[in-house]
């Protein structure tokens, strides 16, 4: 085996290390999600009953409040009743007594014709005062019976006034609390939908890792050391130079519309501090992506960091990566020629801006796109 063969595949076999799991998982943070659902859920069931507390006590204050209102009503009106007998009573009395006591029988005795007349003036007399005296006194027990009415009514209407307070504070902690949980499924949700995105990164990351060594495994395997002996050995032609570089004789530019590199290969553009496998170009989003040489369509669809991609296999072990589309205009199996149209230019997945993230891969090591293209 070469040493360049024996390089790659043993840093091909450095990319699949175990990925080191997760804290936690998207599905334990999604059963907290559903946990606190679950909360909110019982939370907004004790929130209908206090609403439903808080109307009947309210019900409560504003009958018994009412009840109070009317019996003071009562207390009043037995009041000025009571003040308006006890006045026809005195005015009787200081018609009748201006004398003394004996004036009363001298009037009746001197305004009657006939004894018969007599008997029966002080009779009406004696009744009047009677009626008006048990009038007093049945205004006074309704009086009595008004201001007992009262309190009782008061001290209904204190005690409604209590639980609707009581009512009312409940309903504020519920819903304090109910919006702490919503604010907390909020936050937990964005957790979710995070670690669902790493999960899949990784998980792409190592698909890639995997397939890079099955790549480097199996050319390791089928080549023959020169000096060996065997079939001669194999030989790299098609797309593949001799030394292992990429003969990419007819391949055009990817993005022709590209107003420059924003971003170079390899350390030096390493702006986030992570290698970088291809070269940026800066277009304007929308701008056509196309087809660096003739090849088939290996992948399209999500590619993590990259966002929608598209990968072209080019034979002899050397493919290209499109990234950061807007979208793309190629299927898995297609068939494309150098030029042909397979999506645009757009700022998908990890990017601050619209770009073309161009990259070429030699047996799964990415190299300098600047070596066989003047950008």
């Amino acid at each position: 085996m070469s040493l360049f063969l024996a390089f790659l595949l043993v840093a091909s076999l450095g990319l699949i290390a175990p990925v080191q799991a997760l804290a936690v998982t998207s599905a334990e943070k999604q059963a907290e999600a559903d946990d606190i659902m679950r909360s909110i859920d019982s939370l907004q069931t004790q929130l209908n009953e206090a609403n439903a507390e808080f109307e009947r006590a309210t019900q409560e204050y504003e009958t018994a409040k009412a009840a109070a209102e009317d019996a003071a009503d009562r207390v009043q009106a037995a009041k000025e009743r009571i003040a308006e007998l006890q006045e026809r009573l005195g005015d009787r009395a200081a018609s009748m007594y201006k004398t003394g006591g004996s004036m009363s029988f001298i009037d009746v005795l001197l305004g009657a014709s006939s004894f018969e007349e007599l008997v029966t003036s002080w009779d009406a007399f004696e009744k009047i005062t009677s009626q008006d005296a048990e009038l007093v006194q049945e205004s006074k027990d309704v009086k009595a019976e008004a201001e007992a009415a009262e309190q009782e009514y008061n001290e209904q209407k204190a005690k409604a006034a209590e639980e609707v307070e009581k009512a009312e504070a409940a309903q504020r902690e519920i819903e304090s609390t109910k919006a702490s949980m919503e604010e907390e499924l909020t936050r937990v949700n964005e957790e979710v939908v995070a670690l669902q995105a790493k999960e899949e990164e990784e998980r792409i990351a190592a698909e890639e890792a995997e397939r890079r060594a099955e790549e480097a495994r199996r050319l390791a395997e089928t080549t023959v050391v020169p000096g060996t002996g065997g079939g001669g050995g194999s030989t790299n032609t098609g797309t593949s130079g001799g030394d292992g570089s990429a003969n990419t004789a007819g391949w055009v530019n990817p993005c022709p519309s590209y107003y420059g590199v924003t971003n170079e290969f390899a350390w030096a553009g390493a702006w986030d501090g992570n290698y970088h496998n291809g070269i940026d170009l800066g277009a304007a989003s929308g701008a056509d992506i196309l087809a660096a040489g003739p090849g088939t369509v290996t992948y399209v669809g999500w590619y993590g960091t990259g966002g929608n991609a598209v990968i072209v296999s080019h034979g002899n072990g050397v493919r290209t990566i499109y990234m950061h589309m807007s979208a793309q205009a190629a299927t898995v199996g297609q068939q494309v020629s150098a030029g042909d149209l397979i999506g645009y230019v757009g700022s998908t997945g990890y990017s601050t801006g619209p770009h073309l993230h161009f990259q070429i891969e030699i047996n799964g090591t990415p190299v300098n796109p600047r070596n066989y293209f003047s950008f």
